[in-house]
């Protein structure tokens, strides 16, 4: 039976990886899952989206308590709030994985789908550019100085290589982590959104030649 395939990216602020998802969305056909993933989260954890998108990136804070004990008729309710927002958001990703092909943003998807291999195959991508072109960027985007986007965007990266190291076991953005490395300052999202359709391009081809 054909497998389906997942496109999983994962990026650096700034760097445009989302609106490459959304690009490559429209190319190949499929749907893409970013918030959706946080709306599953929402439902699944009933907390607040406030609460779930504070806390989606961010793992186990010094002193962290857990929720109280009238929880405990459902064990996952006793966990640490980021917990059950990460065990609800491997969830979804995996059912959104079953749904057929599509492209999944950020949340450590590349290494959550790696166990199901056997159903799906994987293009695991990390998007990339250079310092300055993400912290001009973020300057046009958010308005706001230089200074404060550097902040931003070195701060924002920090909390996504801790998450993602935390949750792994595996470092955010080592080259060995990933099918494919593209650079937007480079190739542009448009650029980088072709390069990555072909790559499922020659994904399917290979495995039309197998059947």
């Amino acid at each position: 039976m054909k497998k389906n395939w997942v496109v999983t990216i994962g990026r650096e602020f700034c760097s445009g990886g989302l609106e490459v998802a959304q690009k490559l969305s429209e190319r190949l056909g499929v749907p893409y899952y970013d918030r959706d993933i946080v709306d599953h989260a929402v439902e699944i954890t009933n907390l607040s989206r406030e609460i779930v998108e504070e806390n989606e990136e961010k793992g186990a804070r010094r002193g962290e308590g857990y929720v109280p004990s009238f929880y405990r008729e459902d064990p996952t309710l006793v966990l640490p709030v980021h917990a059950r927002i990460y065990t609800a958001q491997c969830d979804a990703i995996r059912r959104f994985a079953g749904r057929g092909s599509c492209v999944m943003v950020g949340r450590c998807a590349d290494y959550v789908l790696g166990e199901c291999a056997n159903v799906v195959d994987i293009v695991s991508v990390f998007i990339r550019a250079d310092l300055e072109k993400r912290v001009q960027r973020a300057m046009r985007i958010y308005q706001v100085s230089e200074a404060e986007a550097r902040k931003g965007v070195l701060k924002t990266d920090k909390i996504r290589a801790k998450y993602y190291n935390a949750h792994t076991g595996r470092d955010w953005g080592s080259i060995g982590n990933y099918s494919l490395i593209v650079d937007t300052g480079e190739f542009g999202t448009d650029g980088a959104a072709g390069i990555i359709a072909a790559a499922v391009a020659e994904l399917e081809s290979r495995e039309k030649g197998e059947l």
